[in-house]
């Protein structure tokens, strides 16, 4: 007889631990649909916003409107839970302004791991999208990759280096992802953040403004160097007034 119990000892274990193993992928599950439907999913989301306002007023000079501008736009995002359209902001400006510097604190101080969050995803023209001949291609996976990190985290960071380089028509497809609808392929995407990152004034070859055509009047006296500018983007796309 006892030697019955203890054969049934494993079976016993075994069972136990199918147990465990279908607790934890219910709760998964659970988790997983909690964070498709929206208000519940923060992820690594770790806002600090006086964090982030000492360090730009302590290490971004001479950009006081940018600053106040990018603090009341998070502010106001932040606090709202249930946020009926996506935060997009479009960060312009010369060289040196601060544009890239303003963009990691945004990720330092909203998400748990800076820049190297999972929710947090970085697009450079130059290492993702190289080639204009493969336009179709890069809109396809550019559509997958956003739907799909929004689908695994509604609180998600996308953030576009360099727009001025980037394949013309690519931008295209995250138009829907931009508005104010609730659902958008299936995903729960409100919650997002989208920066767009772009020069000022796109020059010519090795840094030199176009040739003037040949009649063309004289151009006008340059302007002074502009400072970082930022913009709330509306439903119309990067860089449109919202």
């Amino acid at each position: 007889m006892a030697a019955a119990t203890r054969g049934c000892r494993p079976w016993g274990s075994l069972l136990g631990l199918l147990g465990l193993v279908s607790a934890a992928a219910a709760a998964w599950d659970l988790a997983s649909l909690r964070c498709n439907l929206g208000a519940f999913c923060e992820c690594d989301f770790r806002p600090d916003l006086p964090g982030l306002e000492c360090d730009l007023a302590q290490h971004l000079a001479g950009q006081h409107l940018a600053k106040a501008l990018v603090v009341k736009a998070l502010k106001a995002f932040v606090r709202d839970p249930a946020p009926t359209k996506p935060l997009v902001l479009s960060l312009h400006g010369w060289t040196g302004t601060g544009k890239s510097y303003v963009s990691s604190l945004l990720a330092h101080y909203l998400f748990q791991g800076g820049l190297r969050s999972p929710r947090v995803h970085h697009f450079s023209p130059v290492l993702h999208f190289p080639h204009p001949s493969h336009i179709e291609r890069y809109k396809k996976d550019l559509k997958s990759w956003v739907q799909g990190n929004l689908t695994a985290c509604g609180r998600s960071l996308f953030l576009f280096d360099e727009m001025d380089k980037m394949p013309p028509g690519l931008m295209e497809v995250l138009r829907p992802f931009l508005g104010s609808s609730w659902v958008v392929y299936g995903t729960n995407y409100r919650k997002a953040i989208f920066i767009f990152i772009r020069w000022l004034l796109k020059l010519g070859h090795h840094g030199r403004a176009p040739p003037r055509r040949s009649g063309a009047l004289p151009p006008a006296p340059a302007a002074p160097r502009p400072a970082l500018r930022v913009q709330r983007a509306g439903p119309a796309g990067p860089g449109a007034k919202g």
